[in-house]
């Protein structure tokens, strides 16, 4: 896939929803209810709540400010005021911008009136949102500050989602880029990365690191491939789905000082990845308590646990793989089996999956119970079990 496909695809994912018919009444609502009021020039700075954070084309602006200059301001600014008294244009940005032009023109002067209503700070985000939207889909750039504004309101990204029309899994995703260094931030609004990329970036929370793997693979891959981006960030980790992982648990892995890395931009929740080195060392670490529990229950001489099981032509020289003996079966257990067996057949016919899981497994119990069996108490005084995550059941060897 080329770097203008990824570009095509992550701007298609990133376009603003239709803004509801219940977000524009709330808009209106709040406007008309607000008087219009009118302030000095001077008193207004753009919002840090304006949605619109790329920068407006000198053309845009140049040709804004001709207009106000031939004929005036036909529409009002939008603004809220910020504690120090000033009041922050949250819509009308590209029309304050003119008017500063106009003034460093001299054609303006700093106390000339502008018309404005006045909101609440957050009736402001949302009335910047709602005008930004209605007039042009918004780059990532700019729905991952607005998200971020919001954020730092208190609001959920669920509610911020149910604002603005989105869904909570894509403001979560979002909201998680805002963590992008800005410097990379300042090239995903350029247009020089794409949100795909950035969200690789964005496995990684350290703002240094994100930068260093950018410019490591941007000098090796100038298309900055994202299967790079991602092996430099996760080359000493492995997915959560490995089974190491699975076996140890999330929970251990954790309250052993563990990280999970999460990946909110995967198609699969709950994807992501986790230390090599601190998961193998608690595989081995519990496959160690399993053996030494065996041992005491079982009476064996040792027990170990490793990550691979003992091989003959690897490890013959320090230990003997015994074969199994022959199961030793008490009672009627043979003729149970037989019962058991049957039943497993039928249900397997007759589609009873809850039926056969409840015949395999009494006769699993009953086919381990005669395996251990068979291991004699002279045997087991002479020879040990070692539990390895690569076979399905704890071998028993005796040293060599």
């Amino acid at each position: 896939m080329s770097v203008e496909d990824l570009k095509s695809k992550a701007v298609k994912n990133t376009r603003a929803k239709k803004v509801t018919d219940a977000q524009q009444a709330a808009v209106k609502s709040a406007l008309e209810a607000a008087p219009l009021e009118h302030a000095p020039l001077s008193a207004f700075v753009v919002s840090p709540l304006n949605a619109r954070t790329i920068p407006y084309s000198a053309e845009s602006v140049e040709s804004l400010a001709a207009t106000i200059k031939s004929v005036g301001l036909l529409q009002n600014l939008v603004a809220h005021a910020l504690p120090d008294g000033q009041l922050a244009v949250a819509a009308g940005g590209r029309r304050l911008t003119a008017l500063n032009l106009l003034l460093s023109q001299q054609f303006l002067t700093p106390d000339h009136p502008v018309p404005f209503k006045r909101v609440t700070g957050d009736m402001a985000a949302l009335v910047s949102y709602v005008e930004n939207a209605q007039r042009s889909d918004m780059h990532a750039a700019e729905q991952i500050a607005s998200f971020g504004t919001q954020a730092a309101q208190g609001k959920t990204a669920e509610q911020i989602g149910a604002e603005v029309g989105y869904s909570t899994r894509h403001v979560q995703r979002m909201l998680k880029l805002a963590n992008l260094a800005p410097s990379l931030l300042k090239l995903l609004a350029d247009d020089h990365l794409t949100v795909e990329q950035c969200q690789v970036l964005c496995l990684e929370d350290d703002q240094e690191r994100q930068v260093s793997v950018y410019e490591s693979v941007k000098a090796g891959w100038p298309e900055l491939p994202v299967s790079m981006l991602k092996k430099q960030i996760t080359d000493k980790e492995i997915s959560v789905s490995d089974r190491r992982f699975l076996f140890v648990g999330r929970e251990a892995y954790e309250n052993a000082g563990g990280v999970v890395r999460e990946d909110l931009f995967s198609q699969q929740d709950g994807d992501g990845t986790a230390d090599t080195v601190l998961l193998e060392k608690l595989t081995v670490q519990k496959l160690e308590a399993m053996a030494q529990e065996i041992q005491a229950q079982e009476g064996w001489k040792w027990s170990m646990g490793r990550m691979k099981s003992l091989w003959m032509h690897r490890d013959g020289l320090e230990y003997r793989l015994t074969d199994a003996p022959e199961p030793v079966y008490i009672n009627d257990e043979e003729q149970r089996l037989t019962v058991l067996y049957e039943k497993g057949d039928a249900c397997a016919e007759g589609g009873d999956d809850d039926g056969y899981s409840d015949a395999e497994r009494e006769w699993e119990a009953i086919e381990k119970a005669a395996q251990i069996r068979a291991w004699t108490p002279d045997f087991r005084a002479t020879s040990g079990v070692v539990g390895a995550l690569t076979v399905t059941a704890i071998s028993a060897y005796s040293a060599a």
